[in-house]
């Protein structure tokens, strides 16, 4: 019987944070309307930032990167963009055996091969590319103040996975010997729809060709983890790859 998956509140939270900060971004946050021919801009913001990734999966740790955004600020404090982020050397835990992987040969069999899910991932690079539209919402109308700027971006991820060389060495031990011979096993990279909710505090510099910035982001991406035995490949359990990233950088703007 097919298992429904259920909604992870995490998720639901996410959207009714957004669904209302959309609602109330024209009238419930202070000094907006006093500044809305301030926001008026027509021109591109560049920003560069560093961060790191902290994932929800309890069998990575986190990794570090860096992302380039390009978006154009068409009215009000609208934006529309684009964003490409790269995070690496996301770190798995090292393989070791259960207590119910110790029988003689237990990786001879395929389905036993791929029971491991993804413990056989020893780290993973991702990259991603994003759609998105923000808001800024100023905190006050002197124009001098840092302001909030959150938003919504819909895009892929490609997690590029390493296959832990523990795991393809208890493997080949319990192949040796066997009639078929020791299989080729490998994680295969997952491309992955990713939803990211973000918000970020920004403060204006040089008449706001410069801004200074500090961002969270909130990643929703899941599927499921896919092991290739020699040419057959194959499901082997579902995967979290959602997490949150958090970023400081420099927008330009122009």
């Amino acid at each position: 019987m097919q298992r429904r998956r259920r909604t992870h509140p995490v998720y639901l939270a996410m959207a009714v944070v957004l669904l209302v900060l959309v609602v109330t971004s024209g009238c419930a946050v202070p000094g907006y309307n006093e500044r809305d021919a301030m926001l008026f801009e027509d021109k591109i913001h560049t920003e560069f930032k560093t961060g790191g990734f902290t994932p929800n999966s309890e069998h990575f740790s986190g990794g570090s990167g860096f992302g380039l955004k390009v978006n154009y600020e068409y009215e009000y404090g609208m934006h529309f963009g684009f964003e490409f982020d790269t995070i690496d050397n996301v770190e798995g835990q090292p393989f070791a055996r259960t207590a119910s992987e110790t029988g003689v040969d237990y990786f001879a069999n395929h389905d036993n091969i791929r029971s491991v899910g993804a413990r056989a991932i020893e780290s993973q690079n991702r990259r991603e590319f994003l759609v998105g539209l923000d808001w800024d919402v100023p905190l006050s109308k002197e124009g001098n103040l840092p302001f909030l700027r959150y938003g919504i971006g819909i895009g892929g991820l490609m997690a590029q996975a390493h296959t832990s060389d523990a795991f393809l060495a208890e493997v080949a031990l319990d192949n040796t010997g066997t009639t078929s011979g020791v299989p080729t096993v490998a994680v295969a990279d997952q491309f992955i729809m990713l939803v990211r909710p973000s918000a970020s505090m920004r403060w204006e510099m040089w008449d706001g060709a410069i801004a200074l910035l500090a961002e969270a982001q909130y990643d929703i991406a899941s599927s499921e983890v896919r092991i290739d035995i020699d040419t057959d490949g194959d499901s082997a359990g579902d995967l979290d790859y959602g997490g949150l990233n958090a970023f400081v950088g420099i927008d330009f703007s122009f």
